[in-house]
């Protein structure tokens, strides 16, 4: 009942009144809670292992009845169970902090912290049906249990607070739990009785990975139980035949000051000859560049100092802790996966089960690793290289946090991944980071595989792939109008692209570089439509993505041959980069400019190529010069010089020196595309170069800085490498 007060003046009238009025919840939103909250029926029983990971249970019976009668489902474990008082107090006590107050957080006898948050998971129940009965029991505690109708629960009182009342009756003989501890679930009056044999099979899929597979000890174990139905999920690959089959498999451990531990195994089948081999290392993590979404709007000082570095630091681990974690790769072809004994049906369980899961103190964080949920990006990043780079339908992947470690992560209400916070887009940074650590190892065990195949079967084009999916994705949203005619343009664009590069010998190099660019436009649409899409935003990113292409036209035309100086060269090259040298704290040296080391001479080639390919050696050598400064925790600062050389009989040439790590591939892969040592290079810099100083007759070099003593006067401070372009005589 309202409050009312009557405020007046002096002379008695009445001037205004107010009143308290409470404020009220009605009961039913306890219905629109677990249904809401909870996305589907699998999330449903995900929510009920938690709680049971949370009581220290070692064993999870999950049963499906669904032939019973009543159709039942069941989730029985071991854990400590509950005492009435708990009952009371958590169960049933909606919203409860017991596990959210940072202080009411310790560890459990097993060294485990509670997973839930929020208090509300259990009404997840309401989610799979109408009727629940509990039962559960402590060690040398009576046995209680109790009944839930939700609907006569929230239909007998209107407002929450107005005596929504349980009955718990306490057991002083256990009908249940006659000989240990433990909490059964029943759940009866199903709102989905009918389930069909691909349902089964996916709750058998995600039953199965709930518990981490790579966790040896077995310390949670989650079992599915389908009587009268067995059959369905018969003759279905368990996780460990399909890691079996894995051709790669990387191991790592990444310790909070940073440090990088990893083994590396290439297992392939019998086939063609093909040899195993095994290698391990500890380094510094290289990290990518941040994605471009990632960054905020306006970019602080310290933190465009942090992303701008090479290697990761204590401080990008923050609020996330050490990281483990195993990659175990697949190679998809057909011959491939026969050599491996592999049967047909584990290619469509590979659909279903590949992915990069995250697990915290052994327990999976849904929905990573779930198929259409590429939270890394992996199949976008694969447009740029598909012969060379993994997707997540190659992938069984395992990252594991601690939680104590981890505070910064915070789970979504909905239970469908973290919160898209800072530390969230930090770790996914360093996670791919990793990732392409992996990459970069497999590559050359990669390239034995695709010759032993001789490059039967191509796969399609990469960004035309890429662009169907995009369409599939905008018809699923109901933006077909809006996104097929702009997909259809860009793709009648690429055909263009492809004829003219083709016909000039071109392909391979400049539609590399293309998708190079283009890739980042195609991922930003890839995440909006599996985000909230609107309309008329994914409608101006497929145009951009359109206007993308425009910008590599220039790429087609022809630049004809002139005569030009080498000092002209080299300024328009190093011009492109006079602020990177002085942000990056790189010293540079031109001898070209330098009227008492230069040495002048002309050469008759196309311009615009040659400087492109000086700068992207030039490019490189800044990376590198501060890759060895930070590596090595140098206080000298990264230099890089540019000389010219010219000799009547060998003719000329420009060096570009510096005092990095000298160069990290083998030889022979020099100027071969896709083969790289840098965090997310893709090898394309320096096939450019080879390809350009082919066309003009000349010759590309990559040599120790030591060996160009021979024949110019070097300083000792340039240790590094040095990239020669040599050029004919043509006087």
């Amino acid at each position: 009942m309202s409050n009312v007060i009557i405020k007046s003046n002096a002379c008695g009238r009445k001037v205004n009144m107010s009143r308290n009025v409470p404020f009220r919840v009605q009961s039913h939103v306890l219905k629109l809670l677990g249904d809401e909250l909870i996305g589907h029926d699998r999330l449903a029983v995900f929510e009920l292992v938690k709680n049971s990971y949370d009581a220290d249970a070692t064993d999870v019976d999950v049963t499906l009845a669904l032939n019973a009668n009543p159709p039942t489902i069941i989730v029985s474990d071991n854990g400590v169970g509950m005492s009435g008082e708990t009952i009371e107090s958590a169960w049933l006590e909606i919203g409860t902090d017991s596990k959210r107050k940072k202080l009411a957080r310790p560890r459990s006898p097993m060294g485990r912290l509670p997973l839930g948050e929020k208090g509300v998971g259990r009404l997840a129940v309401q989610k799979l049906g109408e009727k629940l009965k509990l039962t559960t029991c402590q060690v040398g505690q009576p046995e209680f249990e109790f009944s839930i109708n939700w609907t006569q629960l929230i239909d007998s009182a209107r407002y929450l607070g107005d005596g929504l009342h349980v009955q718990v009756e306490e057991n002083s003989q256990p009908k249940v739990f006659k000989n240990g501890q433990g909490t059964r679930v029943e759940i009866t009056g199903l709102h989905r009785e009918q389930w069909t044999r691909r349902e089964i099979r996916d709750l058998y899929r995600l039953v199965s990975s709930l518990s981490n597979p790579f966790d040896e000890a077995k310390s949670f174990v989650v079992h599915l139980h389908l009587p009268g139905r067995e059959e369905e999920i018969e003759g279905l690959p368990t996780l460990q035949q399909m890691l079996e089959a894995a051709v790669w498999n990387f191991d790592f451990t990444l310790d909070e000051a940073g440090l990088l531990t990893w083994d590396y195994s290439f297992t392939p089948p019998r086939f063609k000859g093909l040899k195993g081999r095994a290698t391990h290392g500890s380094e510094k993590l290289q990290l990518l560049e941040p994605d471009e979404d990632d960054l905020p709007v306006e970019i602080g000082r310290s933190r465009q100092k942090r992303d701008d570095r090479i290697f990761l630091a204590s401080d990008d681990l923050k609020g996330i802790g050490a990281i483990k974690g195993r990659f175990h790769a697949f190679h998809r072809r057909d011959e491939i996966l026969k050599a491996s004994g592999a049967p047909q049906q584990l290619k469509k369980w590979l659909d279903n089960q590949t992915g990069v899961r995250v697990y915290r103190d052994n327990i999976r964080v849904f929905n990573y690793g779930e198929p259409g949920e590429d939270w890394l990006g992996l199949d976008a990043r694969r447009i740029n290289r598909p012969a060379g780079k993994l997707g997540t339908q190659s992938v069984i992947a395992q990252i594991a946090l601690s939680l104590a470690s981890s505070s910064a992560l915070k789970e979504k209400t909905n239970r469908e991944g973290f919160d898209d916070n800072e530390a969230f887009q930090r770790l996914r940074r360093i996670v791919l980071s990793i990732f392409d650590r992996f990459q970069r190892e497999h590559g050359s065990d990669r390239t034995e595989i695709d010759k032993a195949l001789k490059g039967e079967q191509d796969a399609p084009p990469p960004v035309q792939d890429a662009l169907e999916k995009l369409e599939s994705l905008g018809k699923q949203h109901k933006l077909e109008k809006e996104v097929k005619p702009i997909l259809q343009s860009i793709q009648q664009e690429l055909k263009t692209f492809r004829d003219v590069m083709v016909s000039s010998g071109l392909a391979g190099m400049n539609l590399a570089l293309i998708f190079h660019e283009v890739v980042h436009s195609i991922d930003r649409v890839q995440r909006k439509l599996h985000g909230v899409a609107d309309p008329e935003e994914i409608r101006r990113e497929i145009d951009h993505l359109r206007k993308l292409l425009d910008t590599f036209k220039p790429l087609l035309q022809r630049d004809p041959p002139r005569k030009v100086s080498v000092e002209d060269l080299v300024e328009r090259a190093t011009g492109m980069h006079a602020d990177r040298f002085q942000r990056h704290g790189v010293v540079f040296s031109n001898w070209t400019a330098d009227p008492e080391k230069k040495h002048s001479f002309t050469q008759l080639l196309p311009r615009g190529l040659m400087v492109a390919a000086l700068s992207n050696v030039i490019d490189n050598a800044i990376y590198w010069t501060r890759y060895r400064r930070e590596r090595d925790e140098r206080e000298a600062p990264g230099a890089i010089l540019v000389l010219s050389h010219w000799g009547e009989e060998t003719g000329g040439l420009i060096a570009i020196v510096d005092n990095g790590p000298g160069f990290q591939l083998p030889r022979d892969q020099l100027g071969r595309p896709f083969f790289s040592t840098r965090a997310g290079g893709m090898g394309l810099g320096l096939f450019y170069c080879k390809t350009v100083m082919d066309s003009i007759g000349g010759k590309l070099e990559v040599i120790d800085a030591e060996e160009l003593k021979d024949v110019v006067d070097l300083p000792d401070v340039y240790d590094g490498t040095a990239i020669v372009f040599s050029f004919k005589n043509d006087k």
